[in-house]
C-alpha cells in the first residue's frame, strides 16, 4: 500500500465526510455543553467517532464488499463503545471523570484501532524484495 497515496485520499474522505456533517451538527458548536440524549447522540457525539473510522476506510485500497461489511462492523462496534461509556456514567456516576477520559482517548483511538483490526491484512503487508 503507497502510503502517500493513502493518506491523500484519508484526508480526502475526512474533509468531505466532516464537511456532509457540519449542516447536521452546526449547531452543537455553539454549544458550550451539549446534553446527552438520544438525538444528540447519534447527530453530535457518535460522528466524531465513526466518520474517522469511515475515511479510514474508505482510504483503504480493499474490496468494495469488505468495505460495506467493515463499515457496518465498525458502526455497531462504535454504537456499542459509545453506550458503553454512557451506561458506565450513569451506572457509576462517582467514576463519571475518569470514565469521560477514557471516552476522549477511545474516541481518538477507537477509529484506528478498529481500522487496523478490520485491514490489518491489507495495511501489513510485508513483501520480500
Amino acid at each position: 500500500m503507497d502510503i502517500i497515496v493513502f493518506l491523500k485520499k484519508f484526508i480526502l474522505y475526512l474533509t468531505v465526510l466532516y464537511i456532509l456533517w457540519i449542516p447536521i451538527a452546526g449547531k452543537y458548536f455553539s454549544y458550550s455543553v451539549v446534553a446527552v440524549d438520544a438525538t444528540n447522540f447519534f447527530l453530535f457525539y457518535l460522528p466524531l467517532t465513526m466518520i474517522p473510522f469511515v475515511a479510514l476506510v474508505l482510504a483503504t485500497p480493499i474490496e468494495k464488499s469488505r468495505m460495506i461489511k467493515f463499515i457496518f462492523f465498525g458502526l455497531v462496534l462504535t454504537i456499542g463503545f459509545n453506550l458503553s461509556i454512557v451506561i458506565l456514567q450513569i451506572l457509576f456516576s462517582t467514576f463519571q471523570t475518569d470514565l469521560l477520559y477514557l471516552y476522549a482517548i477511545g474516541r481518538i483511538a477507537f477509529p484506528f484501532l478498529l481500522w487496523v483490526a478490520f485491514t490489518h491484512e491489507t495495511i501489513f503487508v510485508f513483501r520480500d524484495e
